[in-house]
């Protein structure tokens, strides 16, 4: 009867440690296959879709630039006719360098294939109920006050 409880006792042992390698292998896996959980960030440098995201993100780039912190900020947005517009926004958070390239659009007159601003003052503005404008001033070769409308954001998709 001695050889009895020690093999109950082994029996135990061997099954709580196998218990025990089983979990720390369930763990083990969790941390190395863990599935994304963050939520998706703001911090995108591309405007695609023209949604709530990206109006969000247009926010954030001017809030930025008002903060005096810099950025920079790709927007592609659908041409008239064929390819797209492309925005290309470059801020140091004192002065903003805004490119416009429509060479990807037919429709557009091939003599300012690409037009420059170097501005000092963004703001967006709702322009009416269907579109909210992004506007610069202070910019070089125009007036002071002068408001460039550079891009229209659609409320439809919003």
């Amino acid at each position: 009867m001695e050889g009895g409880p020690t093999i109950r006792i082994s029996r135990t042992i061997v099954i709580l440690q196998t218990l025990i390698i089983v979990a720390l292998l369930g763990v083990i896996s969790i941390l190395i296959v863990k599935p994304e959980t963050k939520s998706p960030s703001n911090n995108h440098a591309y405007i695609i879709n023209y949604d709530q995201a990206d109006l969000a993100r247009l926010t954030e780039l001017v809030d930025r630039f008002n903060k005096g912190l810099g950025d920079n900020l790709m927007i592609i947005e659908p041409g008239m006719d064929s390819g797209p517009v492309i925005h290309d926004i470059i801020s140091n958070g004192k002065e903003m360098n805004w490119t416009v390239d429509h060479s990807r659009d037919a429709g557009y007159p091939n003599n300012t294939v690409k037009t420059k601003f170097v501005c000092r003052s963004i703001r967006l503005h709702e322009r009416d109920r269907d579109y909210i404008d992004v506007q610069l001033s202070r910019c070089d070769g125009f007036n002071a006050n002068e408001q460039l409308p550079v891009l229209a954001f659609p409320k439809d998709k919003l």
